[in-house]
């Protein structure tokens, strides 16, 4: 499809000035001038004024659109999924069926569920269901009285429920990964957080995903006795080291062990269990890592468990020279001593980058008074919403203990205490695995939120609500400066 003319788009942008509704011919004829403009912000603003909804949906896809004109690609794809998005992840205006474009519901929410891996599976006796990860869930009836449009958000909605747990996450996809930039940036931590939430999933399905996404290489890693579990991953000239967290009540015991042992290295002591754990498929991952591009930028990531593995793992790389470009990990618990901190922020704080959600209790543990920190720079911490703050490492709940003591060395009453924090932070990781497991309640309500939202300590751990908050603090970024 050609550009459009600067007639037709300046009566799409007249039709949203108007009130009328976004037709998908409109979107599309706004959307290609979005990304030819040499000033988007400015034509942004112009699109605010008119409708909210779009000028969130342009920021999302701004990355994917303006590199596939900048490349002289087909941008109709790009500007399909965003439509797509328009309707499904936003509450904007939607074309009333009189008045719409017309398109098939049925093939439009298939188009978007095969986006993030989830299929539409037609059974022979006509039966329709959701399938995730080889575990299926029935397909929402139509209802009565609602437009075609309107039928596509509830369903989509239901879609994203069904492969993330919530309806209200932005598939990272959307956002776009620039391996370029080595800094902390919002769509690198939403896309490499989707990572961290796809290696929960089995490495069959893993790699059916990271296909969707234009990763070509893959290489499941793991070791059964440890249940341990990583995944290797890559295009262009990145490759993507992702560990999955505490997935079983096996290695949620890793996670309860708080002895230390001699780093990596020779400088300090870190999380005896942790270490076992990343020494059981060690030989493995570097194995992977040289076949498949030993001298590619390494970003390395994981949630929970997953979390502190990815930063021992890119410690361990960072020592051998490898390329480590960035470490994302999210609801990290804390690693290792003063010395293996100081020792693996040498190398690595500028790229290390730890998100803790809220009161997330995983990310309190093992306690400070046993010698543990976190690892890199200052972590960045939502609060009960999605605003973000830096938290200086010097104070709060990021505090560093001068003295480190061994746990036979404390009282009774703060060794209970201690053991009393641990069961609780290990029950919420517990939880939150069986939240990933049980079965989706396909409610006719399209608001319904996670399975667990009201159990505060797993929900601030859960992987969801990190991909929601990092998506909202995005379009924030971009929004609440216009006028």
């Amino acid at each position: 499809m050609p550009a459009p003319t600067e007639k037709a788009i300046q009566q799409s942008l007249d039709n949203l000035q108007n009130g009328l509704p976004v037709l998908q011919t409109d979107f599309s004829h706004i959307a290609w001038n979005f990304a030819l403009q040499p000033d988007q912000d400015q034509f942004l603003e112009q699109v605010f004024d008119r409708n909210k909804k779009l000028t969130e949906t342009l920021v999302i896809f701004r990355k994917r659109l303006t590199e596939a004109a900048a490349a002289n690609q087909d941008v109709e794809p790009v500007i399909d999924q965003a439509f797509l998005h328009y309707i499904i992840n936003t509450d904007g205006q939607i074309p009333e069926p009189e008045d719409a474009d017309p398109f098939d519901v049925y093939e439009a929410v298939t188009r978007y569920a095969e986006s993030i891996a989830v299929g539409v599976i037609k059974e022979a006796d006509g039966a329709l269901f959701l399938e995730v990860d080889e575990k299926k869930n029935p397909f929402p009836e139509w209802t009565p009285g609602v437009s075609a449009a309107g039928m596509l958000r509830r369903l989509g909605r239901v879609i994203n429920k069904t492969r993330y747990g919530r309806d209200d996450i932005i598939p990272s996809h959307a956002f776009g990964f620039d391996e370029s930039v080595e800094d902390h940036t919002l769509p690198n931590a939403m896309t490499l957080a989707d990572f961290s939430h796809l290696a929960y999933f089995g490495p069959a399905y893993v790699e059916k995903q990271l296909k969707l996404w234009g990763y070509e290489i893959f290489q499941w890693v793991e070791n059964e006795e440890t249940d341990t579990q990583a995944f290797i991953t890559g295009k262009g000239s990145h490759l993507i080291v992702c560990f999955r967290g505490t997935s079983s009540g096996a290695d949620a015991l890793v996670d309860a062990r708080f002895f230390k042992t001699n780093a990596f290295g020779g400088r300090g002591r870190v999380h005896k269990g942790f270490q076992g754990a990343l020494d059981s498929v060690w030989n493995q991952l570097k194995d992977a890592v040289d076949s498949l591009g030993p001298t590619k930028k390494l970003f390395i990531c994981g949630h929970s468990l997953g979390a502190a593995l990815a930063e021992l793992a890119a410690h361990r790389f960072a020592l051998g020279e490898y390329q480590v470009a960035g470490v994302y990990v999210y609801g990290s618990p804390r690693v290792g001593n003063r010395d293996f901190m100081d020792a693996y922020n040498e190398l690595l704080e500028e790229k290390t980058f730890l998100h803790i959600n809220n009161k997330d209790i995983v990310a309190t543990i093992p306690p400070r008074i046993l010698g543990f920190n976190h690892l890199g720079g200052s972590p960045r911490q939502f609060n009960e919403g999605h605003a973000i703050t830096m938290i200086p490492k010097s104070r709060g709940i990021f505090e560093e203990e001068e003295v480190e003591m061994d746990f036979e060395e404390l009282d009774q009453a703060t060794q209970e205490a201690i053991m009393a924090e641990m069961k609780e932070a290990q029950q919420c990781m517990e939880d939150y695995t069986q939240s990933l497991t049980a079965d989706i309640t396909m409610q006719e309500e399209p608001t319904a939120r996670g399975l667990f939202d009201n159990i505060a300590p797993v929900n601030d751990h859960s992987m969801d609500l990190y991909l929601y908050k990092l998506g909202c603090a995005i379009i924030d970024g971009y929004i609440q400066p216009m006028p």
